[in-house]
């Protein structure tokens, strides 16, 4: 039977019959897959850490009526993730916005790769957890054609004056007199916030001085617009 390698990283698993498991896997190459680890449950499995929710490594599956895993080799568990349980948390609504943008089979290279920073950033504890979960969301709408645009109102053009909404369902920042829809009106800091959250990298995140209260501000108002647009809530 034909044998697939993939590096891709754990977002779910499941009993399966008295000692299988179904793994969900979101590859690099293939996207989100479903994949069967036969006999995993007994004690001394050598495929064991490969089923473990946020495990990243290679691979190797034969494809067929059922996708059947043959070979895990781990590059990082991300363990560290279980030791804090508001990183814990957010690293399972990062697999949550994974499963809920993207279709089986549906590729994402740019999401995967993020990720894992991600789950490095978490693990390493010098970020807020807050802070991260909202670089990813601006990263999915980006991703998704969605990038707000932080500079003038994205109706008329002109440069904001005292007010500034969002439109909930499209993500559009626009002025008083172009809001229109379900919109919410964004305080001048929120709005420097998603700003210096959209330029900044990930590596630099630990350089932003947002306080913690904004940041909440922030992942209250990207939460919404997810909601609108992806019809999904996370758990926060």
């Amino acid at each position: 039977m034909l044998e697939t390698k993939i590096k891709a990283i754990v977002i779910g698993n499941k009993d399966y019959k008295e000692k299988d498991m179904l793994v969900t896997l979101f590859s690099l190459e293939e996207g989100i897959i479903t994949v069967t680890f036969k006999g995993v449950k007994n004690p001394n499995a050598k495929l064991k850490a490969g089923k473990e929710i946020f495990s990243f490594g290679d691979f190797i599956y034969t494809k067929g009526k059922t996708n059947v895993v043959t070979s895990a080799e781990i590059i990082n568990s991300f363990y560290d993730l279980t030791k804090n349980i508001k990183n814990y948390y957010t690293a399972c609504n990062i697999i949550k916005i994974i499963k809920t943008v993207l279709m089986q089979g549906e590729k994402s290279p740019a999401l995967f790769v993020d990720t894992l920073k991600c789950f490095d950033l978490l693990c390493d504890n010098s970020i807020s957890d807050v802070c991260i979960l909202n670089k990813f969301l601006i990263r999915v709408f980006e991703g998704f054609g969605y990038r707000f645009n932080l500079n003038k109102c994205s109706t008329c053009g002109n440069d904001f004056l005292n007010h500034r909404f969002m439109n909930l369902r499209y993500g559009d920042i626009t002025c008083y007199s172009c809001r229109v829809g379900e919109v919410e009106e964004i305080s001048a800091g929120v709005y420097s916030a998603l700003r210096l959250l959209s330029q900044t990298d990930y590596s630099n995140l630990k350089t932003l001085t947002i306080s913690s209260n904004l940041m909440q501000e922030v992942l209250d108002i990207l939460h919404k617009n997810f909601i609108f647009r992806f019809g999904q809530k996370l758990d926060l």
